[in-house]
């Protein structure tokens, strides 16, 4: 047992699993006709941004665009097996509710990911970033250090 905790505890190992169990979930998920192409979208999308995020091992914005797809695919999927629950075939429906339960955990996995690659959600913040950045205030501008040379152009550095 705890060589499970060990290797899920390696970030590289996290990642890659996530990927594989969606990747063959949404695989057997379309191979029934969903007719509209709305799964078909997102989940791909999804599986680009985990193949951005195994390659760019150290990117905090990977890891963030595959967190947000793969929470907003919670709800897309629940639609979208609603709406053809009826006119699909067993194994892809099957398929489609499995990859909607494993969401989730995959979610929490991903999250796990992202702060272990740096990133933070700051309180208030739409777009987590991983430093605070400062931006220079307006309102109050600084008065320019005086200095000892003349005032007006300087013309002796033109020759």
């Amino acid at each position: 047992m705890t060589d499970l905790n060990e290797l899920m505890g390696s970030p590289f190992v996290r990642v890659k699993l996530v990927a594989f169990v969606h990747f063959f979930f949404i695989s057997n998920a379309m191979l029934g006709s969903w007719g509209h192409g709305a799964y078909e979208f997102y989940n791909f999308l999804f599986l680009i941004a985990m193949f951005w995020s195994m390659h760019s091992k150290d990117s905090i914005e990977a890891i963030q665009t595959a967190l947000v797809i793969n929470a907003s695919s919670i709800f897309f999927d629940i639609v979208s097996i609603s709406l053809h629950f009826g006119i699909m075939n067993g194994w892809a429906v099957a398929f489609s509710i499995i990859n909607l339960i494993l969401r989730p955990v995959s979610v929490a996995l991903l999250y796990k990911e992202f702060n272990t690659r740096g990133g933070t959600l700051p309180t208030g913040s739409v777009f987590p970033t991983s430093q605070q950045r400062s931006y220079q205030d307006i309102d109050r501008p600084t008065q320019p250090t005086p200095t000892n040379s003349q005032p007006g152009p300087n013309v002796a550095s033109i020759f």
